[in-house]
């Protein structure tokens, strides 16, 4: 494993975050530090930052070569800001979900430009895992990946069938042998992220294959439920957190609009944009805290953060001298319960048009436990939440 060096400037970010206390009630905002760094690249024009465990563990994909010619990709994990790169002669692999001991899921190819399949990494030492036609390489139309892994090792994914006809969301239960999960009624389904207690969210069509909904599994029970929509056509949960709390995104009605929604204690909450018609949202932590992206008015796309009832461009957080370094943070990928931020930036100041991963850690002033806990989170959104009855 290499460890380039990374860039040295750290440079600080000041946000007020707002936190729900009561039913009706907020606490008032509590200033948190933050130093930014730009995660860098193994020489080549990119990185990625895919998810952040509670070690401070980030996992993800960078670029080999050039900051002008991308030469491959190549799995990594950084502690911290400190770059380890998982060599495999022969393979290039990604991150994307890692858990608290540092075990890393995702995929591998044997093409620089090629399908994938689904791998789990402990250490540097990779275990392929079958796809549903018991294979551990891709071909032109079948594939597989993991997508998520939780603290029991158990991984959810999505692998297409073996008669290539249709995608399903799959586990992998400490075996490299594939468990099928249930649909929603539909021919297709796709895996997406897995908790502690072994629930497990994606999305599923439904009945006639014309429509998709976020659901969740229970992997205990083999049972799926239809976590529904914010109104329009089409939904999908992307990340859970250990309270049972889901977010991803869905269509409102009318289908012009698709926002950043949140599933919890059986409603489904719009959590809004920055003042434009798109929003996602990757990820939550144990105590609530959201991150994702959002459009803005204009079209534009920034990494957003949840709290309080409302949607926070990072990028207006930022100190001047970020902006003026010329960094705009695209999207956030991860929060771990710390309240470290992984995502990834752009810089055209500095040519980096296909984006760094970055770190957002606390710095002086760490964030206290609490702040992460939106304690009456319905609540916290009741002001401006459209909300739908989920089937759980």
């Amino acid at each position: 494993m290499s460890s380039p060096t990374l860039p040295a400037s750290v440079l600080k970010l000041r946000a007020a975050l707002a936190l729900a206390v009561c039913g009706c009630l907020a606490a008032p905002a509590h200033a948190a530090d933050y130093g930014f760094t730009d995660l860098g690249t193994a020489g080549g024009p990119y990185s990625s930052a895919n998810a952040i465990n509670n070690a401070n563990q980030t996992t993800g994909i960078n670029s080999l070569g050039t900051p002008s010619e991308d030469q491959g990709w190549v799995l990594s994990r950084w502690n911290g800001a400190t770059l380890n790169l998982i060599s495999d002669p022969g393979r290039f692999n990604g991150g994307w979900a890692i858990n608290s001991a540092g075990t890393i899921a995702g995929g591998s190819s044997r093409a620089f430009v090629g399908y994938i399949h689904a791998a789990v990494w402990n250490g540097s030492t990779r275990t392929d895992l079958n796809d549903l036609g018991g294979a551990t390489d891709p071909n032109d139309r079948r594939w597989s990946i993991a997508t998520g892994i939780n603290d029991a090792g158990q991984v959810i994914g999505t692998s297409v069938t073996a008669d290539e006809s249709a995608t399903k969301a799959v586990s992998w239960n400490n075996s490299v042998n594939p468990t099928v999960l249930a649909t929603l009624g539909g021919a297709s389904s796709e895996g997406n992220g897995i908790n502690n207690a072994g629930q497990a969210v994606g999305s599923s069509y439904l009945d006639g294959d014309e429509f998709r909904h976020a659901a969740v599994w229970n992997l205990n029970n083999a049972g799926v439920a239809d976590l529904g929509t914010l109104g329009g056509s089409e939904s999908n949960a992307l990340a859970i957190n250990n309270a049972g709390q889901i977010v991803g995104w869905s269509d409102l009605t009318g289908d012009a609009e698709r926002h950043a929604a949140l599933w919890s204690a059986g409603s489904a909450i719009d959590l809004g944009t920055l003042g434009g018609l798109e929003s996602r949202a990757l990820a939550i932590n144990d105590g609530g805290a959201i991150v994702g992206w959002s459009n803005l008015a204009d079209g534009s796309q920034r990494a957003a953060l949840w709290s309080g009832g409302s949607a926070i461009d990072l990028n207006s957080l930022l100190e001047p001298s970020v902006a003026a370094a010329g960094w705009i943070l695209t999207e956030a990928t991860g929060i771990n319960s710390q309240g470290w931020i992984v995502g990834n930036a752009k810089n055209s100041l500095l040519g980096i048009t296909e984006g760094h991963a970055y770190l957002l850690a606390p710095t002086a002033v760490p964030l206290p436990g609490a702040v992460w806990l939106f304690g009456s989170v319905l609540a916290g959104f009741a002001g401006a939440a459209r909300r739908k009855p989920a089937n759980v």
